[in-house]
């Protein structure tokens, strides 16, 4: 598939059908995610697979109650971990963490959307929350879930704005 064409037909699915996600298909979102770049390619990032449906409610009920969490075949929280050889703030003075974790994310959708699948960026929870269910120690913040599965069609995608009215040249 080509990129633009995954650009532009990828959307958040927030209804998905119980079909089973292979595991070579999870392993090629999973790896999509492995291969974005990162602040100093510090690669400070761990990805926590959920599967397991009693693990999925509990992180629903702990996290916003959303229920594509519990719906979808696969979850996957996107976590940063510490990187102990550079601060948390880009000399930008962005935090690291949220753009590393931002590009993975962008990364599994779009190969997801190419495997056939859906996902949809999840920021409506209690990260606090989610790390108490999954164990998840101190120093590791999680930053998204992401649900993955089959769309059931039901959810059509969203117009995005056309390009005039967010590019400009060499000035805002």
């Amino acid at each position: 598939m080509e990129v633009m064409e995954a650009l532009k037909g990828r959307q958040s699915v927030k209804s998905y059908l119980p079909t089973p996600v292979q595991e070579e298909t999870l392993r090629k979102v999973l790896d999509a995610g492995r291969l974005a770049p990162s602040s100093y390619n510090s690669q400070c990032r761990r990805f926590i697979v959920l599967t397991d449906p009693a693990v999925k409610k509990a992180v629903r009920e702990k996290s916003g109650a959303q229920p594509m969490v519990e719906q979808a075949p696969v979850v996957i929280v996107l976590c940063a971990t510490p990187d102990p050889e550079h601060e948390d703030v880009m000399p930008c003075g962005e935090a690291k963490h949220p753009v590393d974790l931002a590009l993975c994310g962008a990364y599994m959708m779009l190969e997801a959307y190419d495997q056939g699948l859906g996902t949809c960026w999840l920021g409506a929870f209690d990260a606090e929350a989610v790390k108490e269910v999954l164990g998840i120690p101190d120093g590791v913040k999680v930053v998204t879930m992401i649900p993955l599965g089959y769309h059931d069609g039901t959810q059509p995608r969203r117009d995005r704005k056309p390009l005039e009215e967010t590019v400009s040249y060499n000035a805002y």
